[in-house]
C-alpha cells in the first residue's frame, strides 16, 4: 500500500494562459469531495443557511447582503475559483475576471411568498446538479449565496420580516463548521460591524488558502514511524464502502436523483438536553459518542443483523469524519479558512459483547464507551492531520481492488455527525438588526443517508436526510430511534 506523505502544494501563476490564472492542486478532503462530485452525480454539492428576522426592508437587505458577499470574496477568495479536472483536480483563480459580473451571478434574491419554508428550499436545491453555474456572459461560479425573503412578519414583532441566508456550493469548499463561520462574517458585515475589510481586488489572490498540509503545520515528522498504521486502519474500513452494507437494508425502490430527498427534523427539550449533557460528563463520554452509538444501535434495531464471515456483528458506522480546525496553525485564521479540511477516521469494532447486554440502556452505554475509546485513540494520533492528504493521494482504484469489485455507486449507507454548539460560531442577535431563529442544511444525496445533530438555543436538534428511494417510513423511523435510544441515558438516572 502506498503511504508516502505528499509534498505541500502552492498557488502558482500560470502566465501562459489567456487570461493568466493562479492554480493549486486539490489536497486531502478537497480532493475526496471533488472525486465524489465527479463520480456520483454531483453528490458533494451542499446547501446550508440560517433563518432570521429583521426590521430591515428587503431592498436594504439586498444591498447589505451583496456588499457582505463582496467582502467575503476578498477574505475567502476560494469561493471565486473554478475547478479543473484534467488529470488531477485543481483550483483555478482568475484575477482579471469581472468582479461585478461574478457578484451578479453569485448573489441571488428569492421571494418565497408568504412562507420561508427552508426545508423545501433545501430539498429542491438538491434535485439537480447546479455547478458550474455559467451566466449569459460566460461568468462562472461554483459558489452562490441565496437571500430568501418572505412577506410574512415575525411572530414577536410586526415590524420584523422573515429572511433566510443560504450558501450553496461544493463540499470541496464547504464543511459545516466553517460555513457557519462564513455566515457569521456575512451577518456582521450586513450589520455594519465585524472584521474591518478594505477590498483591493489586485491583492485578493494573496488571501487564497494554503492547502490542508500547510494549514495544519506542515508534514508530520511522525508519519514514517506511526502514520502508516493509521492509514492501513482507515483503508481497511473504507474498503467496506464498496461492499454490501453492514446494517440498514437498502430500499426496494430504484434510486432517482431527480426526486427531492426526504428531510425531517426534531428537537429535544431544554430540560432533557441539560440532563443528557450532565450525564455524559459524569460518565466520561461525549454527546457525540452517545448519539453516534445510538445511531448505530438504531440501524441494528430497524434491520436484521448482518453478520461477518465469522458470524460476528460489527458496529455499522465503520467510518466517520472530524474537522481539522483544531489542528490549524498560525498564521492561518480558523474564522476565515474556507476550504474543506476534514479527515475520515476508522470507527469499526465488534458489537458482540454490547448486544449480549440485556437492557437497551446497558447496550447504549457499553457501545458509547467503545465509541469514545475509538474517538480518543484516533484524535490523539499525531498524524491525524495528514491522514486525508495521504489517503486520497494513493491510486484511485486501490479501494475497489481491495474490495474486489468494479467502481460503481456505493451501497446504501448511513452516517452521523454532531455539529456542536451553534452559538460558538453564530451570534443569535446581531446589533439589534438580525435575530437568528434556526439553521437548516442539506446536500445532493445518492445512496447515503445522514443524521446531523447540533445544539442551539440550549436544545439538541436532529435532522435526517436521505434519498426518496428509502421511503418516508424508514427515514423517519431511523431518526426517531436514534433520538429515543440516545435519550435512554436519562432513564432511572439520578440528576
Amino acid at each position: 500500500m502506498s503511504g508516502f506523505l505528499p509534498s505541500p502544494t502552492k498557488w502558482v501563476l500560470d502566465a501562459n494562459r489567456d487570461p493568466p490564472v493562479y492554480t493549486r492542486p486539490m489536497v486531502g478532503s478537497e480532493l475526496l469531495m471533488q472525486r465524489s462530485w465527479n463520480a456520483f452525480d454531483g453528490a458533494a454539492e451542499g446547501c446550508m443557511g440560517i433563518n432570521f428576522t429583521s426590521s430591515l426592508r428587503l431592498e436594504e437587505m439586498r444591498v447589505r447582503g451583496r456588499r457582505a458577499l463582496d467582502k467575503l470574496r476578498f477574505v475567502c477568495p476560494l469561493i471565486a475559483c473554478t475547478t479543473e479536472d484534467l488529470g488531477s483536480p485543481r483550483w483555478i483563480y482568475t484575477p482579471s475576471a469581472d468582479r461585478e459580473a461574478w457578484l451578479d451571478l453569485a448573489f441571488v434574491v428569492e421571494d418565497r411568498g408568504t412562507s420561508l419554508n427552508p426545508y423545501e428550499f433545501v430539498k429542491n436545491m438538491s434535485v439537480k446538479r447546479r455547478y458550474p453555474c455559467i451566466g449569459e456572459d460566460g461568468t462562472t461560479t461554483i459558489f452562490r449565496v441565496h437571500l430568501l425573503a418572505t412577506s410574512k412578519k415575525g411572530d414577536n414583532d410586526s415590524n420584523r420580516s422573515e429572511y433566510g441566508l443560504y450558501v450553496y456550493t461544493t463540499h470541496s469548499i464547504m464543511d459545516a463548521g466553517p460555513t457557519l463561520n462564513v455566515l457569521n462574517l456575512m451577518c456582521e458585515w450586513m450589520c455594519d460591524n465585524g472584521m474591518d475589510i478594505t477590498i483591493v481586488p489586485s491583492e485578493e489572490w494573496k488571501n487564497l488558502p494554503v492547502d490542508s498540509i500547510v494549514a495544519t503545520g506542515g508534514p508530520s515528522q511522525e508519519w514514517e514511524r506511526s502514520g502508516t498504521e493509521l492509514l492501513q486502519d482507515l483503508s481497511k474500513k473504507m474498503s467496506r464502502f464498496f461492499l454490501p452494507p453492514p446494517a440498514l437494508a437498502p430500499p426496494s425502490r430504484p434510486l432517482n436523483m431527480s426526486d427531492p430527498s426526504l428531510l425531517y427534523a426534531t428537537t429535544v427539550s431544554e430540560s432533557e438536553t441539560t440532563a443528557i449533557i450532565a450525564l455524559t460528563k459524569r460518565l466520561g463520554i461525549s454527546v457525540s459518542a452517545l448519539f453516534y452509538a445510538a445511531h448505530g444501535l438504531a440501524q441494528l434495531k430497524i434491520n436484521p443483523l448482518f453478520a461477518g464471515p465469522g458470524g460476528e456483528v460489527d458496529f455499522p458506522l465503520f467510518v466517520t469524519s472530524v474537522s481539522l480546525e483544531h489542528y490549524l496553525k498560525p498564521p492561518v485564521n480558523p474564522k476565515t479558512y474556507y476550504a474543506s479540511c476534514l479527515s475520515l477516521i476508522p470507527m469499526c469494532f465488534s458489537m458482540d459483547r454490547p448486544l449480549m447486554e440485556h437492557s437497551e440502556k446497558g447496550r447504549l452505554l457499553m457501545t458509547a464507551k467503545k465509541v469514545q475509546e475509538q474517538f480518543d485513540k484516533v484524535l490523539a494520533h499525531p498524524c491525524l492531520s495528514d491522514l486525508m492528504a495521504v489517503y486520497v493521494s494513493r491510486p484511485l482504484q486501490e479501494e475497489h481492488e481491495r474490495a474486489n469489485v468494479k467502481p460503481r455507486l456505493p451501497p446504501w449507507h448511513c452516517g452521523f455527525q454532531n455539529l456542536g454548539v451553534v452559538e460558538n460560531r453564530l451570534a443569535m442577535q446581531y446589533y439589534g438588526k438580525l435575530e437568528v431563529e434556526s439553521i437548516c442544511f442539506g446536500a445532493r444525496v445518492t445512496t447515503f443517508m445522514n443524521v446531523h445533530m447540533w445544539t442551539m438555543h440550549s436544545k439538541f436538534h436532529f435532522q435526517i436526510q436521505g434519498a426518496a428511494a428509502w421511503g418516508e417510513e424508514c427515514v423517519k423511523r431511523l431518526l426517531e430511534e436514534t433520538v429515543r435510544i440516545g435519550s435512554l441515558i436519562t432513564m432511572d438516572a439520578k440528576l
